[in-house]
């Protein structure tokens, strides 16, 4: 967040964060609430997406993943991936089929994952976000 204020296009990055955090408000992917006893927060940053050429301003709210402990926080790790070879089948049905093929961003793929243990992030003020979706990095993703 300090860095983004801090940069010469912070107009531009502080647009972005603010539409991420629209985007996980509307999904419903947190509640505010404060932090019950016995359970600890997660920390969480800002990252940038690919910035490219010509620069492509995007940001994500990511937990600090490296904080999960097994048998803790997450039971098994596993994130959602398409391999190669499904992707080389796709387009070799399309190319058969003499089809159209179009590729697009899905900004929210990992919000619409449920979670099963409470997981609680910091944030700012005195409150926690409980989440109730899943976010970027955070090791119980399905």
């Amino acid at each position: 967040m300090e860095e983004a204020k801090e940069d010469t296009h912070s107009r531009k990055w502080l647009s972005v964060m603010q539409d991420e955090m629209d985007s996980l408000h509307e999904n419903h992917t947190y509640e505010l609430t404060e932090l019950p006893k016995g359970k600890r927060e997660r920390q969480n940053k800002w990252v940038p997406g690919d910035t490219g050429n010509p620069p492509r301003y995007k940001a994500h709210i990511v937990v600090k993943g490296f904080q999960h402990k097994q048998g803790v926080d997450f039971d098994e790790i596993f994130a959602p991936v398409v391999k190669m070879t499904s992707i080389r089948m796709v387009l070799g049905i399309a190319t058969s089929m003499d089809l159209e093929v179009e590729h697009l961003d899905v900004k929210t793929t990992f919000l619409h994952s449920d979670l099963e243990e409470e997981i609680y992030m910091q944030q700012p003020k005195n409150l926690v976000c409980r989440l109730k979706n899943s976010l970027y990095e955070l090791k119980q993703a399905l």
